[in-house]
């Protein structure tokens, strides 16, 4: 028997684009989904009533993460297409067609959680909340997640946090640092942009957002810069790491 002081939480129902949440946390921060995390804060708001999950499963790194989404959830829906006239959507149209067919009978759920980035998602966004009356919201990953689709939703939040993707960059830069320093090659090659430009091909991430995280470690007093003559005479501003601070806030361990 649940206590006078209880709260009654919201029934959702939440459906996952695997597929996006994996393959944009790869490309753009070299992270995985955090799964159990993610669970646990829609359980914390909401009654949670399913999860499923929808992917190409036959994706080697995509299939790594089964038994974590296992874990959470039975409801694992592979969408690996055979057809020899593939079509790149092919996850979408089978989660479209899944998610408008719980849309219209599932009647005492409040609230749809759609982590997707696809702006494909924008009309059922909208069936849901202006014909079935239920609320929506989406998880998406920050800076792959479509403005309309954002737009439509009644609400929609954004992962990695900072904290989370720029802690990653930050061991990313701080490696290659270390790096040069062992392989004595922090004179010119220690400028800011070379820095990132080398860090983002090594790990195979995008260059902005490490530029982004250079110039926060600068602020936060793990880099400094400093000015030297470089091999034509001219000076040139090249950035050198406070390596007992990196180490005492466990960005950077000595090898």
């Amino acid at each position: 028997m649940l206590g006078s002081n209880s709260k009654k939480l919201p029934k959702a129902i939440a459906v996952v684009d695997f597929e996006h949440w994996y393959i944009a946390l790869e490309r753009g921060y070299a992270i995985k989904p955090d799964i159990k995390a993610w669970s646990e804060e829609i359980r914390a708001e909401y009654d949670v009533e399913e999860i499923a999950f929808f992917g190409d499963f036959s994706n080697y790194g995509l299939r790594g993460e089964l038994d974590k989404i296992r874990n959470i959830s039975a409801m694992v829906i592979n969408t690996q297409n055979s057809s020899e006239n593939y079509e790149k959507d092919f996850t979408d149209f089978i989660m479209l067609d899944y998610i408008y067919q719980k849309a219209m009978t599932s009647k005492k759920t409040d609230t749809f959680i759609i982590f997707t980035g696809d702006g494909h998602f924008s009309s059922v966004v909208r069936f849901i909340i202006n014909v079935c009356r239920k609320k929506v919201g989406i998880y998406g990953v920050k800076n792959a997640i479509s403005y309309q689709l954002k737009d439509s939703a009644s609400w929609y939040r954004e992962v990695p946090t900072d904290a989370v993707a720029f802690g990653t960059y930050y061991k990313m830069l701080a490696n290659h640092m270390s790096y040069l320093v062992v392989h004595r090659e922090s004179g010119e090659n220690a400028t800011a942009k070379k820095i990132a430009e080398a860090t983002a091909k090594k790990n195979n991430v995008r260059g902005k957002p490490l530029h982004i995280a250079l110039e926060r470690m600068i602020k936060e007093g793990y880099l400094t810069q400093t000015s030297v003559k470089g091999k034509n005479g001219k000076k040139m501003a090249v950035l050198r790491a406070n390596w007992e601070k990196l180490e005492r806030d466990g960005i950077w361990e000595q090898p």
